[in-house]
């Protein structure tokens, strides 16, 4: 920039500098900033520049009536300029560039400028300065007074809403607020007034009124964009003179934001102007400022040293969001590191097992034991510091059996892989990798997040550096038992260097140890530990009091009563010294050193006792320890203050103080602003049965208490959702008003509900109350948008469990019973139908989803019965199905299943393989093997897909579908199972052979197998059955009437003999008649487990733990095909009976079961979510819901009365598949108001347009071939049909009296397969299409009936139309050119070569459908990649009046192309609108001038299962009223109405490419012109 001063210094600020030395550089066509000797420069200042890498740039934005300089000085005095004198001397802060930012924002003179011309510049001077270079893309972080804040979020949304700037909103990282009057100031008002008696206006204090245009646009935008900042809000407590009176500046409420990803806490004695101007470095108030800034620069600090400089700040952002993990373990970190008292704990630093442990290379294990309160936490903080001061790489983890977000594993192993991924680029690249391939990892449960994270990636990696994993708290884990073997596997193969505390010893687990482990075990030494207390009781002798005229003496005998009872317990110290500082005098010192009991139980009575002595707050305190120790995690001081005036029903001065004064000694807030238990003891002894004190707490009473509070918050007006015809204004206002509270009694419901007593009557009619208001779909909203769509899951699960619990007391019947009965199946299936529409637009629960759930839904009863609302009709079912789809082969015969992450594959017996997506179910490609197909298998990968057949194994690449081996093989193979990343393919055959292909070269080599170790008699046949691991480490193969072998791979030995009735014989075990006969065996997904089921002729299915050698489980369940979970938790049986029953894998508990009588199970699979289940049975391919699938995850505290829980299975029956036929093919006849439908039994049928009831069976005529093409001509209303069997049949329509009559007037068979029929619009002609000819027929009249046929001996794909705008000629397009016709006689009209259709993106599409839209000045033309019903497909928009009989070539219209390539398909016209099929499954339309890239509309959605195949080729069918906007869909055997769903809009989204706007509402369309809604009229 022109004002750049090139003087070498970049580095200008220390402490001797004066003010008047800062660099200061020019803006945009300006000169040198103007420097204000009174308030500073203005323009941005660079303070202080440290030169080399820089972890972040600092900036300091003043506010209204201040200066760069004069509002972070205090008292006007150059030394107190703590942003320049202070931080650069501050090692937190030694590679920080800092800045400040000023602008004229002096009220006492007249000016034109607002907050948005201050913003706009303030984004120039960031994003142009040198001083902030572009390429080095470091974090910036803007610390706001005042008016600076709202200057700072409208300068974000500028940044993020521009091109030029939007990396620059990328950079900005955090803001910090002093002060900020986020929603306004009344005392902008009261400024402006006196303002009025001088003349000129001052737009940017008008600015700051409440409700101001500028407040309100800043509050719509800024949250739509502020989700992935860190922000920071500190607010005045003390008012100040303004005027004759003293008043608050800017109140709690407005200088707090309430959004979830916000910190917020108030400045002691601090005034509007005071609270960024300070003292001295020790002022309390610049201590919690600088504090808070410094953490996000260490966070920053922590990432850029340990991020490798490939990886930037977006890629840590998506896979961070993907694991879902936050910083919370580095909070943790920090907190107890600043507890621990200099020169403590380092006696574990100098012992010799500790640093063998940290320097050997051999695979060790530091386990460290101790009691309770012995300071174990302290001692981890110590040893991570340790590690990080020596640059080990080191990962951390704390857990909190109080905290429910910190005591899974699941979370556990989320943050341990973020960490490592932020220390090593090979790690980043594998877990990025892992989860572009596999989108369900995000939800995936610990076992498959431990297989595919660090089984098959981080254990695997070749490292050069040593990893530390510092565990605190072990036995605080949900599941102790199950991490340990994890552990010690990571530890095993030396991937990780653990250390870990717990109370417990490693004996107590019971876990064997791995023979190449060392596990060292240590105590915590008395001797160290008292050395500890006394530097803690040193440390804190300044606040204890002393009497007496030898004050040491005093002292001395203080430290050693307080040794000699303290017993090695530092949280016994922590607490005595609490109490200390509470006395007055010398009697009550010595009352308390002699009477305080030594050991904890008695010191927490005591001081529960001293708490009952208080005169007020009792009522408070209770609520307080109750929120504390029921709470599911620890509440923010601002939510747990909202949620402590709602339980006690009064208004509270201050938590803090609160919380000091009544329960200080239990209960603490920690730097991070958390309410928490001083300890986990503390939890647990106020829960005891035997605690008499007045505070204990009944856990089924804490949790009745937090949900009640929470249901009053949700049922409160602030969670109202939007009124009628306000929607916008009303949600946007809602969404700003709500309390941080929110957050928790959002997401913890589901918890507290499983936790309260069944027979408590006020939760139950609350809990009702609550659901039957409108205020549960602002609810639902908030979790859409704010949280996790399993919360939805869980709270509908949960409240199933709670109504089974009360069913064994209370007979359950009522209104209020069934409300809940309904919404606990109701939220389940919101998710499983809708979840990805819902979590990308979360306000489309308020009008578009109701209207598409089952009429007896709760949700379709209580919201989808407007008159103003979509109405959906025609469809029988009335409640939840948990069939999501059926896929109809029809001729085929399906045999084999597979399921990777996105896509599923069919195997049929002619050899074809159907490839559909995993969750749409849609056909995407066909591949042939040549041979019936037997197993499919994807790889770990999914790049790969195997196909067995009884000749060879054929694998395609599923990137590119192309064959990448086929190996042949001389007998059949049992089983295939992908190994080593997918580079090698192992199979099992039936001459005993165990084959390993390598898929890099194509090699073959057998390995050694069970033959070479057993006896001849063992294994002289052939084997009944065989599988292999999902590691591929294990084969377990059975010979008939023999017990099952099971084979280890890797150490080439047998590793077990089983029997169905004892379990174990041992790897040399003798030959010996088994019980019954194996069907099948299989091992379970989870390889770790070690389980294997074997199914029994006798019907009994057994499954055996190959670790601990013994059988696990049995049951009887005559299963004849077995298939594990994705996650190894349950399996699915299917049975001869057609029967397919879940189990729970380990325990063999049944809780599901689909019963059926048509036809026998072939083959199951789960889909990679788990949340699916595809059976093949008979022709069909069925795709199931049921939400059992949806296992329980809410935490089971003990429950007694959880007892009564029924333990019978959910049972599902399916409907005789054979009795109802299929809907093949539609025409919609606008003038008629006419629905005709063909079916696949050969009849068509005539359906009613309003109800989509069937009306009339027009033609059954007995011959039973499907309808595979209809076309009507409503001018001459002749219906013509083709069937399956190349019949072609037209029928002339009559109505009379409502009754349609029909009469055929021509048949035909053709001789080869018809693909297209169409009529002329007088119906005279007729043209009968199949591959091979064209032939023209005459219809009605004398002479021959055949008018003209074109031969084609070699030809693809190919469609037929009439021509839009001249309908005396007929259009062909095939490979890529159209021809035109006359209708009359076939008469060419164009050269044979036809008019080229150019398009760079056609490539080796083919034509699928042609439609005309916009009044027919437009062909629209699908054009697909191959035969595949739903394969890749793309719609090209041509000019009608290009087609002529002169045109050599026509092209696209190119305004269009950019649009059409996420059209899925053309639905038809509305009106004068193009309406059309978006690939995310909404419902958008168009006219003719804003059909571009960024000019549709979205209107709404079809449920995700309704997208499944439809079709008999799998096809969507679907048609649009081109008048009413009626549209019709096709679903099974049905016809499904949709009313009234084209006038509603998505709002905020007219004229948008359907992105959501991030507080839009789903709004009715309105004409009014002066509606304020962001709606286009029609």
């Amino acid at each position: 920039m022109d004002g750049y001063i090139p003087n070498g210094e970049r580095s200008v600020s220390t402490a001797s500098t004066g003010f008047f030395r800062s660099v200061t550089f020019r803006g945009r066509g300006g000169d040198v900033g103007d420097v204000d000797d009174e308030k500073g420069p203005v323009g941005l200042t660079a303070l202080h520049n440290p030169g080399g890498r820089v972890v972040a740039d600092l900036v300091f934005i003043h506010g209204l009536g201040g200066g760069s300089r004069k509002t972070w000085t205090k008292n006007e005095d150059p030394r107190l300029f703590w942003p320049q004198e202070w931080l650069p001397h501050d090692d937190d802060f030694k590679d920080v560039r800092i800045h400040t930012f000023g602008y004229d924002a002096n009220y006492g003179k007249e000016s034109i400028l607002n907050i948005h011309d201050f913003a706009k510049n303030l984004v120039g001077w960031l994003h142009d300065c040198p001083v902030i270079p572009r390429e080095e893309q470091s974090p910036i972080v803007l610390v706001c007074h005042s008016l600076g804040g709202l200057i700072a979020k409208r300068a974000y949304v500028l940044s993020r809403q521009s091109k030029e700037y939007f990396d620059l909103s990328e950079r900005i990282v955090a803001m910090f607020f002093l002060a900020t009057p986020h929603r306004g100031s009344n005392m902008a008002e009261t400024l402006s007034r006196i303002l009025q008696l001088s003349s000129g206006s001052r737009p940017f204090v008008a600015d700051l009124h409440p409700n101001s245009v500028m407040i309100e646009s800043i509050n719509d935008e800024f949250p739509n964009y502020c989700q992935t900042l860190q922000l920071h809000s500190f607010y005045e407590t003390t008012p100040m003179s303004f005027g004759v009176k003293k008043s608050i500046i800017v109140p709690k409420d407005s200088a707090v934001l309430g959004y979830t990803n916000e910190r917020s806490s108030f400045l002691t004695n601090a005034n509007h102007r005071e609270v960024c101007k300070f003292s001295s470095v020790q002022d309390p108030n610049y201590l919690a400022v600088r504090n808070s800034i410094a953490s996000i620069i260490n966070e920053l600090r922590g990432s850029q040293q340990t991020v490798s400089p490939m990886v930037d700040y977006a890629q840590l952002s998506w896979l961070k969001e993907k694991l879902d993990v936050d910083d919370s373990y580095d909070d943790d970190f920090h907190r107890i590191d600043s507890e621990r008292i200099p020169d403590s704990c380092t006696w574990i630093a100098q012992t010799e097992a500790f640093q063998r442990w940290r320097d050997l290379p051999a695979a060790q294990m530091y386990w460290l034991t101790a009691k309770a309160g012995t300071g174990k936490s302290i001692i981890s903080g110590y040893v991570i510091s340790q590690l990080k001061s020596q640059d080990k790489d080191c990962a951390m983890y704390f857990f909190n059996y109080g905290d429910k977000s910190k005591f899974g594993i699941d979370k556990f192993l989320r943050t341990i892989a973020w960490q490592m991924a932020c220390q090593n680029e090979t790690i980043f690249a594998h877990l990025v990798n892992q989860f572009q391939k596999d989108a369900h990892l995000r939800v995936a449960d610990y076992r498959t997040v431990w297989r595919k994270l660090f089984l098959d990636g981080i254990l695997r990696l070749k490292m050069s550096t040593r990893y530390y994993l510092v565990i605190d708290a072990l036995d605080e884990c949900r599941n102790e038992a199950e991490i340990l073997p994890l552990l010690l596997k990571a530890a095993e193969v030396n991937a990780l260097r653990i250390f870990l505390t717990s109370r417990k010893s490693f004996e107590s687990y019971g876990t064997s140890r791995p023979a190449t482990l060392k596990i060292v075990q240590e105590t915590v030494p008395i001797d160290s530990t008292t050395a500890d207390i006394k530097l803690y009781i040193y440390a804190n002798l300044h606040s204890l009091p002393t009497f007496g005229a030898d004050q040491e003496k005093a002292r001395s005998l203080m430290i050693d009563s307080i040794m000699r009872k303290a017993s090695g317990c530092f949280l016994w110290v922590r607490l005595v010294l609490s109490e200390m500082r509470t006395v007055h005098t010398a009697d009550e010192v010595r009352e308390v050193l002699e009477d305080v009991p030594s050991d904890m139980d008695s010191l927490y009575s005591r001081i529960l006792e001293s708490m009952s002595s208080l005169k007020r707050g009792k009522a408070l305190t209770k609520a307080i320890l109750a929120w504390v120790t029921c709470s599911v995690r620890p509440l923010k001081i601002e939510e747990l203050h909202e949620a402590l005036e709602l339980d006690v029903g009064d208004n509270i001065v201050s938590v803090r103080r609160s919380i000091a004064s009544t329960c200080g000694q239990l209960v603490y807030v920690d730097s991070s602003s958390r309410v928490q238990l001083i300890h986990q003891t503390a939890r647990d002894f106020l829960l005891r049965a035997d605690n008499m004190s007045e505070f204990a707490m009944e856990r089924k009473e804490g949790h009745r208490r937090l949900a009640m509070v929470c249901l009053k918050y949700l049922c409160s007006s602030k969670m109202a959702g939007p009124k009628p015809r306000k929607l916008i204004a009303t949600s946007k206002a809602g969404d700003n008003d709500r309390s941080p509270f929110l957050a928790y009694a959002g997401n913890a419901l589901p918890n507290h509900i499983a936790m309260v007593s069944s027979e408590d009557d006020p939760f139950f009619f609350a809990l009702a109350r609550f659901l039957a208001s409108p205020n549960v779909l602002s609810w639902i909203e908030y979790i859409s948008k704010s949280s996790d769509l399993n919360r939805l899951i869980e709270t509908g699960k949960a409240i199933r469990q709670y109504l089974q619990r009360r069913a064994s007391h209370a007979v359950p019947l009522g209104k209020d019973t069934k409300l809940l009965e309904s919404w606990s199946i109701d939220l389940v299936r919101l998710v499983t139908k809708f979840g990805r529409n819902l979590a990308a637009s979360p306000s489309a629960i308020y009008h578009l989803i109701p209207p598409f759930c089952p009429p007896e839904s709760a949700l379709n009863q209580q919201f989808g019965g407007s008159n103003r609302s979509i109405t959906v009709k025609g469809l029988t079912a009335s409640t939840w199905d948990d069939c999501a789809s059926v896929i109809n082969y029809q001729r085929e015969n399906p045999t084999a299943i597979a399921c990777s992450p996105s896509i599923f594959a069919v195997g049929q017996k002619s050899g074809k393989i159907k490839i559909h997506h995993e969750t749409s179910c849609q056909e995407l490609h066909t591949l042939l093997s040549g041979e019936p197909i037997k197993i499919l298998r994807f790889g770990e990968t999914g790049d790969y897909l195997a196909a067995l057949t009884l000749k060879y194994i054929c694998v395609w690449n599923t990137r590119s579908w192309e064959i990448a081996w086929q190996f042949s093989i001389e007998t059949p193979c049992m089983d295939v199972s992908f190994a080593d990343n997918d580079q090698i393919l192992l199979a099992v055959s039936r001459d005993n052979r165990l084959l390993a292909w390598d898929l890099l070269t194509g090699d073959c080599r057998q390995l050694r197998t069970w033959v070479d170790e057993l006896d001849e008699g063992y294994t002289g046949d052939r084997p009944a059955a065989a599988t292999i691991s999902n590691d591929s480490t294990m084969v377990a193969v059975v010979y008939r009437g023999q017990d099952i072998i099971v084979w280890d791979v890797e150490y080439e030995s047998v590793h077990d003999i089983y029997g169905q009735d004892i379990g174990s014989l041992g790897p040399r075990a003798k030959k010996r008649s088994a019980r019954a006969f194996v069907r099948t065996l299989l091992f379970s997904r989870a390889s770790e487990s070690g389980l294997l089921a074997a199914s029994y002729m006798d019907g009994e299915l057994v499954i055996f733990n190959t670790i601990d050698r013994k059988i696990q489980a049995r049951t009887s369940a005559n299963a004849h095909s077995l298939v594990s979970s994705p996650n190894g938790l349950m399996m699915a049986c299917g049975n001869s009976a057609g029967m397919i029953l879940l189990f729970e894998f380990e325990t063999l508990k049944l809780f599901y079961r689909i019963v059926s009588e048509e036809y026998s199970i072939k083959a199951l699979v789960f889909t990679a979510d788990n949340h699916r289940l595809i059976d093949i049975r008979g022709p069909y391919c069925r795709v199931w819901e049921p939400s059992a699938l949806f296992r329980d995850t809410l935490e089971e505290d003990d429950n007694s009365d959880t007892l009564s829980i029924s333990t019978m299975p959910q049972e599902y029956t399916i409907e005789d598949t054979q009795q109802v036929i299929h809907i093949s093919a539609l025409f919609c006849a606008e003038e008629e108001k006419l629905i005709v439908c063909g079916k696949a039994d050969g009849s068509i049928c005539q359906y009613d347009v309003e109800t989509g009831a069937l009306n009339q069976v027009l033609i059954k005529d007995g011959q039973n071939s499907a309808i595979i093409d209809l076309f009507y001509s409503s001018h001459s209303k002749l219906l013509t049909s083709a069937d399956i069997d190349s019949r072609t049949v037209s029928y002339q329509l009559s109505n009379n009296a409502g009754v349609w009559h029909v009469e055929k007037v021509f048949e035909h068979r053709a001789g080869d397969s018809i693909v297209q029929v169409l009529t002329n619009n007088e119906g005279t002609r007729l043209l009968v299409s199949t591959h091979t000819s064209d032939t023209l027929f005459r219809i009605n009249g004398d002479g021959e009936r055949t008018i003209a046929s074109i031969s084609w001996p070699t030809r693809h794909r190919y469609r037929w139309s009439s021509h839009a705008t001249d309908p005396s000629r007929i259009l062909l397009i095939q490979d890529h050119a159209t021809h035109i016709f006359e209708w009359q006689n076939m008469r060419r009209l164009t050269p044979k070569v036809g008019i080229r259709m150019k398009g760079s993106t056609l490539g080796d599409f083919s034509i699928r459908a042609i439609m005309p839209c916009f009044n027919g000045q437009v062909i629209a033309t699908t054009f697909s990649e191959s035969l595949a019903s739903r394969a890749k497909s793309k719609i090209f928009l041509w000019n009608t009046f290009e087609i002529t009989a002169e045109t050599e070539s026509i092209a696209p219209i190119p305004r269009y192309e950019a649009i059409v390539q996420h059209v899925e398909c053309i639905i038809g016209s509305f009106g004068h609108r193009i309406t059309f099929l978006h690939q995310n499954g909404w419902v958008c339309s168009a006219d003719a001038q804003s059909f571009e890239v960024d000019s549709f509309d979205r209107h709404f959605f079809f449920p995700g299962d309704w997208l499944s195949a439809t079709g008999p080729d799998g096809s969507l069918i679907l048609g649009i009223f081109s008048r009413t906007g009626t549209i019709v869909f096709v679903q099974r055997n049905e016809v499904a109405i949709v009313h009234k769903g084209m006038e509603y809009f998505e709002a905020g989204q007219s004229k948008g490419t359907g992105k959501r706007p991030g507080l839009g509402r789903l709004v009715k369309s309105d004409p009014l012109p002066n509606s304020k809604l962001p709606f286009t009229p029609r």
